[in-house]
């Protein structure tokens, strides 16, 4: 079995324990941590998508890479730094206007910033850090770039392909740091302690939030 497919098989194992323990809990009602949990529903959507199709279809499984990130990081927005407003236009309920309306909420840049200035001390500058790492290859699978046309002639190396799947996990896994906010449960974090000593082989190097 290749090295891709064993990391696939693995981060289906990981996404199980991640998924059960999201099913298992109660969250609370408040506006903040209900689009939260629904946007962390979508990190995990995407991640299971990006599983599926990463090893016959890897530019489409990278391209979903970027959204999975961006639902991420709208998923801690939403909980620390949303003003009620921007709330309001993201849980409206979907017609044309609100759907105008929703245009103008702000983007990846714009929600780093407010974490920075009142979200977790640390939240910002590791998702931050993951923007920068990811981004422009990401971007550039996005919009028909040279990373995509690159790797149409020369192929995808498994290792390459790991490692995204592992940034993948990495965003699935830390939904589990918003669901600890977000539920009366108190052993998500042990929890997710425990996921990353188990599953270190499909993670990268996962830093405190």
């Amino acid at each position: 079995m290749d090295l891709l497919r064993i990391a696939v098989d693995r981060s289906i194992a990981l996404e199980i324990l991640v998924d059960a323990a999201w099913t298992e809990s109660e969250v609370s009602a408040d506006p903040t941590a209900t689009a939260s949990a629904r946007l962390c529903a979508l990190t995990l959507d995407h991640g299971r998508s990006i599983r599926v199709l990463l090893p016959e279809v890897p530019p489409s499984a990278i391209v979903l890479l970027r959204t999975q990130f961006e639902a991420l990081v709208r998923a801690v927005w939403a909980r620390h730094a949303a003003t009620e407003s921007e709330l309001a236009r993201l849980m409206a309920p979907l017609t044309p206007a609100s759907q105008q309306a929703a245009r103008n909420l702000p983007g990846v840049t714009a929600m780093l910033a407010a974490l920075e200035a009142s979200g977790p001390k640390g939240a910002a500058a590791l998702l931050g850090r993951a923007r920068d790492r990811l981004w422009g290859g990401m971007n550039s699978y996005v919009h028909g770039g040279i990373h995509p046309l690159h790797r149409g002639e020369s192929g995808y190396p498994a290792q390459l392909l790991t490692d995204l799947l592992k940034s993948s996990n990495a965003f699935s896994i830390l939904t589990l740091i918003v669901l600890a906010e977000i539920s009366v449960d108190a052993g998500i974090l042990e929890l997710m302690a425990v996921l990353h000593e188990e599953f270190g082989d499909i993670l990268p190097e996962l830093e405190p939030f």
